[in-house]
């Protein structure tokens, strides 16, 4: 299964790029870029065989 990644400007309607990402893959930005708009396009309705219909979303940032 894969996702379609848009990764913005720092404008709403800035033009995106798209990234196909596969099952284990990982975005990491960072920087000005970490201002970025950007999302997951839906995903089509497809089982994942341990999932199910659904996508796990890990965030972690740094403060300090």
């Amino acid at each position: 299964m894969s996702a379609r990644f848009l990764f913005g400007g720092h404008e709403r309607f800035d033009p995106t790029i798209k990234v196909s990402l596969s099952h284990g893959d990982v975005m990491v930005w960072g920087g000005v870029d970490r201002l970025r708009y950007h999302g997951v396009m839906p995903l089509k309705d497809k089982d994942h065989s341990l999932l199910g219909s659904q996508r796990i979303n890990f965030t972690f940032r740094k403060a300090g």
